[in-house]
Formats: C-alpha cells, structure tokens, sequence
C-alpha cells in the first residue's frame, strides 16, 4: 500500500507520517521542492501525476483559503488513487450547501464527486492555533485577543494523526465523517493561563474589541471570512465547542487535553537565548515548516532588504508585510531547490545564508539567487531581519 502525504513537514502531516510508517504502510511525501520528497505543487494541479503514480490512498490537506482548482486537483487524484482521507473542519454541516460551508464543505463536495473513497475528518479548533501567542509569552507581554470567554474543544495534532492514520490503513472508514475533539471545552483565557502555567510565568490577558481583531483577521483573509470567523468566536462565549469521544472510538486512546498538550509543547513558550532561537528556526526553514519557522518572529518583526525594494531602506513590519513581500517576490518562480547554510551566531545575532535555484517561469530563464540574512534576537524571539544579496533579485522586480 502507498500512500501520498500532503503538508508532510506540517503539524499534522509528520504525525501522520511516522504513524503510517509504524505500521509498515509505503509513504510517499509532496513537496514542492526536489528532494524533499515527490516534487508536486497542489496550485499546479498538473505537477502532480508523477507523485501520484503507483498511489493508493491520499492524505489530502488543503492548504488554501480557496476553493480554486480543488476540482482539478482531485481529477488528478482520482486517475490514480482510489481513497481520500481529507481534514476538513467541525463547522461543516451536511444540511447547507457547499457554500455555505465555505472552502472546506466545496473541497468535501469535489472529492464525493470524484467517485474516489472518502473519509472526513472534522476536527475542532487545533490546539497548534495557541502558537501565535507564543512570542507574546515568551517575551513576558499580556496576550491580545477578543472574547476571551470564547470555549474551544481544542484538539491535540497528535490525535488528528492516530484518527487519519486509522482511516487510511483499516476497513470499516470509507464515506464517514467524523468529529473530531479534544475531551473538554476550556476558554481562551483558561488556554492562556494553562500556557503560562507550563511555561512557569503567568500570563496576562488583554481584551481587544472585534473592531480591532477583525482589522487583524483581514491581514490574511477576505472580508466573508473575518466576519464569519468573528461571529463563530462570539458564538462560544455563550455555546462552547461540542466535545465527542470519537478520538477514543476510533484509536482505543483518550483524546489528549490541552493540558497535556501545552507540558509537551512548552519549549514554544518559554524564552530560550539567541543560539537556541537561531538552530530551531534554522531547523524549520531547512525542514520546509515555514508556519513553524515563522513562530521564532516577533508579531512586529521589522524586515529590512533594500535590493527587494529598488534600492530603497523601506522596513516592512509584522507577518502580514513580511508574508505579502515573499508573495510578490516569488509570484512567477518555480523552485527546484535551495541551500541553507547556518546559522553562524555572535551574541544577540545570528546569520544565515540562503541559495535558492529557481525558473523565472515568465522568461523561462533558470536562476540561482544567494542571500545573507542577519537576525537580532530580543526576549525569545526575532525581531529584526537584515537582507543582504549576493546576487540581486532581478528576475522577479
């Protein structure tokens, strides 16, 4: 049995992985960079026959805030798998149309579509999600969010995993979809206290309007879905997250608490000195866990990288700036591969080089493009990055 793998390096997928690996199956990981693993690209639906090639069942993560060629992609699956196990989301409700389900309930519908064997999982609010506050912990700061008293099932990667990893490899699977939560509903407030709790310091909680947290939902998603998210979130403060027992059902083992989560997580939360900072995001780029990378960032990181900018010192700030600039300058670009060397470290700071071998594919012209990036680290985390080229980013200005 081979099985494809999709966000293999993710939180979920290297669960999955090594579950599927466990149990003797043939795992197959897409990447979008050679030698990391079957080179495909989930935007490209054509790129990935190859990968596909000799595949049985598919781990399907979709990793898009749209539905925008998830029939294509599937057409593909289908002309060489025959099982989909899909994650999806709790919100979805059989009773509404596709729509209405937004991108998750239209990428359900293509697969049941398709003719291929599906399972759904549907899983709560991740646990992963409590990632974002970790510079804010790490750096001794109150953590900044709206309804507080908003009650979430949180959901443990791990479980998630064991759950796929069943529904991929034993009968008894094929067309359910299954709810899939943690064992209590705990408040985004309690969240934040268990956090900090583990990590030995407490934590303070700031309470921002949904005004504010809507201007900041809009930093990386369309106006519908700002406001349908700000409207779920309202919703807990008065009806928390439902929790099932369907993780135990299905693996034979309780669903892990937040708790739980939050002792096995909590070197993200914790301060740790410039070196540690420097190899963990180190680790995660050469890893391709860029979300992960990004973690080791303050929120308002400053990115300084005058020939991205005409020569101009122009500071971006804040993930969704740094996110956008990456956006553009990779807009047109298919990578084959890249080099990380690093991370060199001298107090405070640290430097990384990067080598990036990529096809510009409007002129069809291959290009190698060599950076160095120098990094200040401050309370935990990465405040400032420095961008110096050795070989200008022409192609892509």
């Amino acid at each position: 049995m081979t099985i494809l793998v999709t966000g293999a390096t993710g939180n979920i997928g290297r669960h999955v992985v090594a579950g599927l690996r466990e149990r003797g199956a043939d795992v197959r990981t897409l990447s979008r960079f050679p030698g990391a693993g079957a080179t495909g690209d989930l935007s490209r639906p054509e790129t990935l026959h190859e990968a596909l090639s000799g595949v049985d069942s598919v781990f399907l993560l979709w990793p898009f805030l749209s539905a925008e060629r998830i029939r294509d992609v599937v057409e593909v699956i289908a002309r060489h798998a025959r099982r989909v196990v899909y994650v999806s989301t709790l919100n979805v409700r059989d009773e509404l149309t596709p729509e209405q389900n937004g991108v998750w309930g239209q990428v359900e519908d293509a697969v049941r579509r398709s003719g291929l064997e599906w399972t759904f999982l549907r899983p709560s609010g991740f646990a992963t999600n409590t990632f974002e506050w970790a510079p804010a912990i790490r750096a001794g700061r109150a953590v900044r969010m709206p309804f507080p008293g908003a009650a979430r099932s949180l959901i443990d990667e791990r479980d998630i995993a064991d759950v796929a990893v069943a529904a991929l490899t034993e009968d008894g699977h094929i067309g359910r979809s299954y709810t899939l939560t943690g064992p209590e509903a705990v408040t985004q407030a309690e969240q934040v206290r268990i956090l900090g709790a583990a990590a030995g310091r407490p934590v303070e909680v700031e309470e921002i309007s949904a005004e504010e947290a809507r201007a900041d939902v809009l930093g990386w998603a369309d106006e519908s879905l700002a406001d349908s998210a700000l409207a779920y979130w309202r919703s807990l403060v008065d009806n928390p997250e439902p929790v099932t027992s369907t993780v135990e059902e299905i693996t034979g083992h309780p669903a892990r608490g937040f708790g739980q989560w939050a002792e096995d997580h909590v070197d993200q939360f914790q301060p740790l000195p410039a070196h540690e900072v420097a190899e963990r995001y180190v680790s995660a780029f050469r890893g391709g866990r860029l979300s992960e990378a990004m973690r080791w960032t303050s929120a308002d990181v400053v990115r300084v990288a005058p020939l991205e900018n005409d020569g101009k010192h122009v500071e971006l700030r804040g993930h969704d700036e740094v996110l956008a600039n990456a956006e553009r300058l990779n807009r047109g670009l298919e990578f084959h591969g890249f080099d990380v060397d690093g991370p060199f470290v001298a107090g405070d700071r640290f430097a990384v080089r990067f080598t990036f071998d990529a096809t510009h594919t409007p002129t069809g012209r291959r290009t190698t493009s060599t950076k160095m990036s120098l990094y200040t680290v401050a309370d935990g985390v990465i405040t400032r990055e420095e961008v110096f080229y050795f070989d200008p980013p022409a192609d892509v200005l």
